[in-house]
C-alpha cells in the first residue's frame, strides 16, 4: 500500500490539485481610512459569485473567511466572468465613522462591487478600494 500526501489545497473542492485549466485571482484587500483609525475599521465580506444578481441575492460561489489580521487572499477558479463584492466596517466612537463616510456613523459600513475574468493558468491580482 502507498499512500501519499499533498500539501497544495485548492479553495474549490471540485477542482483537483492537478487540474491546470483553472486560473488565480488574488485579492489585495488594504485596510485604509482618513479621519478614523486604521484600528477601528473592520474587513466584514469577500465573496465571488457567477452573476451581479447573484451577488445582490447573496447566493455565492465562494466566500472568504475575512480577518482584521490577513490582508492578501487568493482564489483558484475555471475560466470566466465573475463578480465579487467587498465590505469593511467601522467601529470607532463618536462621529469618527460619519466624517470617514460610513453610513449612519458607528457600525456603518462601506461596500464595493466588480467583476473580473479569470484566465486559466494566470493570475491576476485585484486590489480592493473603497471611496472615501
Amino acid at each position: 500500500m502507498i499512500i501519499g500526501c499533498d500539501t497544495e489545497t485548492p479553495d474549490d473542492p471540485n477542482i483537483g490539485p492537478e487540474d491546470k485549466n483553472i486560473g488565480t485571482v488574488e485579492f489585495d484587500f488594504l485596510l485604509t481610512a482618513v479621519h478614523a483609525p486604521v484600528s477601528g475599521i473592520h474587513r466584514l465580506d469577500l465573496s465571488m459569485a457567477h452573476t451581479a444578481y447573484d451577488i445582490y441575492r447573496g447566493d455565492f460561489l465562494i466566500s472568504a473567511n475575512v480577518s482584521d489580521q490577513v490582508r492578501v487572499y487568493t482564489f483558484k477558479l475555471a475560466p470566466g466572468d465573475y463578480y465579487f463584492q467587498a465590505g469593511i466596517g467601522c467601529s470607532c466612537l463618536g462621529d469618527t465613522c460619519l466624517w470617514d463616510g460610513y453610513p449612519g456613523g458607528r457600525f456603518g459600513s462601506k461596500w464595493v462591487m466588480d467583476r473580473i475574468t479569470i484566465v486559466k493558468g494566470e493570475t491576476l491580482f485585484k486590489r480592493i478600494t473603497f471611496n472615501q
